[in-house]
């Protein structure tokens, strides 16, 4: 039996190093990781999972316990028991994968409950579809939304801390937007009480001026894409040779300071300044000709640049879109406009360093900003429209932003939108050939399964459950369903006492090579109502990393396994070693004392963050349509939606998905 109880005599004693680092010491996380617990994510990739969980139950109590030894301490506050994919939430999913649901379906509690709209997944996707739904309906149509977490909202959701008596907001994941003035995005913004401007914070007098970032990672495309930035002044490169030493800005410098050969110099600012052969035809045949490589393929053979070149774009690459340059399709990277492409097509508008430009010089963040737990502002918005009692407070955005959540509310009889967290979906019963039968929606929540009937259905979910949930699916769709491989993503907020470290190298953001990650940062403050985080060198704020975990050189299916396996089977407390040995290398000559400094660490794992958009996944290939095309048909009464279908992880991609779907299924009311 795994051994899930932290209180278990088999406790792995810290090693020297690991009370050098401060592991020993009274932070805002729980020292329960045992040697049991180790091996215990890689054990989700093969064992029974339910089975896992009785275990843990045994041993340690109900599965809902509010950490886990796997999990880790999960902040304060609503999310505190929502980080990121949990046990539990792992467990249920790889349940659906290994088929242990089946045999108990047919025994499922019927509820007797009937509904217009079931959404599968409460994601951006999900909670706008009933957004949609119900605002074209004037809210005289009844949906019932279903979301796996304990929270809604996908990875639209933030980790809390309160450090030295002050409260501090980071993400768990969806982040970086921007005001929309136009279209339905601005239409939701409007209607879901978002503010028409943002108020960040600026230091105190009488210290030396900063730039800080306006997200967790916009700054790592700005280095290359507007290395002009004032932004980047604050931006420390560091090189670990055998003098390590930081460089700041190296692109704004033309790459002065850094250890690369001049040779390879020339190379890397060809990649970002020199323009691209022109293409003799229009857009649609270029990225039609794009989808067809993948990036490194286009920047080694096509602008005959240095596979170097390719190594460095990979974790910024990765960390947008799950997996690198070798992987992934060289459309993406026009999409995402990464370098290289820049100039082969004629008359394609306003260049986009013109209109970063002119952002900052109008005083904007030049690629968008993120509110303090990420898109999770935006999500609490939409939640608070579709249920108005769920969020405590008034519809203006400081109540939004800063209520708590009533999660009693949640899921009251009348209500035009009832929401079901920790319910996952484990089938989805319906006639694909015939849109005027319900169908019978399978749910497992607190151990038990339960039925409900839908008229009609919006698959919000990812595809790589929904292969195994939705039954008859046709070929077609079984064969589009398997198009969306998934990589991993691990976001990590280390709440700090203090900065004064960063405040002495002259950072905000850091970038490195080798180690834990490969880019970290602290952000511009923004105020909110009473919600006041401090901005003060002497004074707690939030580090936060972006973690993703390519893996070069392998198919790309086989990519995001290995990495799934490299981040279900890294134990919370080996995690924390290696962070805190990190953050000692990178700053410990400026100060940073590990054990004084940090005040606690939340782990969010995303085991199935992104779809892996390779060639072929725009345009399709082999003369097959693309699995996205194939999917935006609906299935009977079944309309699906999901960021993945997109190709590009944006929360306006995934909410035009949700649109799509929402409109598609009420035609057939």
């Amino acid at each position: 039996m795994t051994n899930c109880d932290p209180s278990a005599s088999t406790s792995a004693p810290l090693s020297a190093e690991e009370r050098e680092l401060g592991m020993d010491t009274d932070i805002t996380r729980r020292d329960f990781l045992n040697a049991a617990a180790l091996g215990a994510g890689a054990a989700l990739l093969t064992k029974s999972a339910p089975t896992m969980v009785r275990a843990c139950a045994e041993t340690r109590g109900p599965s809902t316990a509010p950490w886990h030894p796997w999990t880790g301490y999960g902040g304060v506050g609503d999310y505190a028991t929502s980080n990121g994919n949990t046990w539990p939430v792992v467990n249920a999913a790889h349940g659906i994968r290994d088929g242990l649901y089946g045999a108990a379906i047919p025994g499922a509690r019927e509820l007797g409950e009937t509904y217009d709209l079931v959404i599968v997944g409460g994601g951006f996707s999900g909670t706008i579809a009933a957004y949609q739904f119900l605002k074209s309906t004037d809210r005289k149509r009844s949906v019932l939304l279903l979301d796996n977490h304990p929270v809604i909202g996908g990875e639209a959701k933030r980790n809390e801390f309160v450090v030295r008596g002050h409260r501090m907001i980071g993400p768990q994941g969806s982040n970086g937007t921007y005001i929309p003035t136009s279209g339905w995005m601005a239409e939701l913004w409007r209607d879901i009480g978002m503010p028409a401007e943002v108020e960040f914070v600026r230091l105190r007098k009488g210290l030396k001026a900063m730039h800080f970032p306006y997200s967790n990672y916009d700054y790592s495309v700005m280095d290359f894409a507007y290395p002009q930035s004032k932004m980047l002044e604050n931006h420390g490169h560091f090189f670990e040779t055998a003098t390590p030493h930081w460089v700041t800005n190296p692109w704004g410098r033309r790459l002065e300071g850094t250890p690369w050969s001049p040779e390879l110099r020339q190379e890397m600012l060809r990649w970002i300044e020199e323009p691209a052969p022109t293409f003799d035809g229009d857009e649609d045949a270029f990225k039609r000709w794009l989808d067809t490589m993948t990036y490194e393929d286009y920047l080694t053979k096509v602008r005959k640049l240095p596979v170097e070149v390719a190594h460095y774009i990979d974790p910024i690459l990765a960390a947008g879109e799950g997996l690198g340059s070798d992987a992934l399709s060289a459309c993406l990277a026009y999409h995402g406009g990464f370098p290289g492409l820049q100039g082969a097509l004629k008359d394609t508008g306003t260049d986009d360093k013109v209109r970063m430009a002119e952002a900052e010089r109008a005083g904007q963040p030049p690629l968008g900003f993120s509110f303090p737990g990420g898109n999770d502002g935006i999500m609490r918005g939409i939640v608070k429209w579709l249920n108005p009692d769920v969020i405590e407070g008034s519809t203006s955005f400081a109540d939004i932003h800063n209520g708590r959540i009533r999660f009693e509310a949640m899921d009251r009889p009348g209500n035009a939108c009832r929401m079901r967290a920790g319910a996952t979906v484990v089938s989805v019963e319906h006639d694909p050939e015939n849109s005027k039968q319900s169908a019978t929606i399978t749910y497992a929540k607190e151990g038990r399964l339960y039925t409900v009937q839908a008229r009609t259905v919006v698959w919000a979910a990812a595809s790589w459950s929904g292969k195994h949930v939705i039954q008859r699916l046709p070929s077609e769709y079984q064969t589009a369903m398997a198009g969306f491989p998934r990589a991993p993503m691990l976001v990590v907020n280390v709440a700090l006492n203090n900065w004064r470290f960063l405040y002495r190298l002259g950072y905000t953001a850091c970038t490195w090579r080798g180690g834990f990650g490969f880019t970290g940062n602290i952000r511009a403050p923004m105020h909110i109502g009473d919600y006041r985080p401090p901005h003060d060198p002497d004074l707690p704020t939030l580090f936060t990393f972006y973690v993703p975990f390519p893996q070069r050189g392998l198919p790309l299916e086989a990519q995001g396994k290995v990495a799934r396996t490299q981040l279900f089977a890294t134990s919370y407390r080996e995690f924390e070693t290696q962070i805190r040995q990190q953050m000692v290398k990178l700053f410990g000559d400026a100060g940073f004392d590990a054990r004084r400094d940090i005040a606690g660490i939340v782990l969010n794992r995303w085991g199935h963050a992104y779809a892996n958009v390779g060639p072929g996944f725009f345009y399709g290939k082999d003369g097959n349509p693309a699995p996205s095309a194939v999917l935006r048909k609906p299935l009977g009464n079944l309309a699906f939606a999901h960021t993945e279908l997109a190709g590009i992880a944006a929360w306006w991609n995934a909410g035009e998905e949700g649109i799509r779907a929402a409109r598609q299924v009420l035609t057939l009311l």
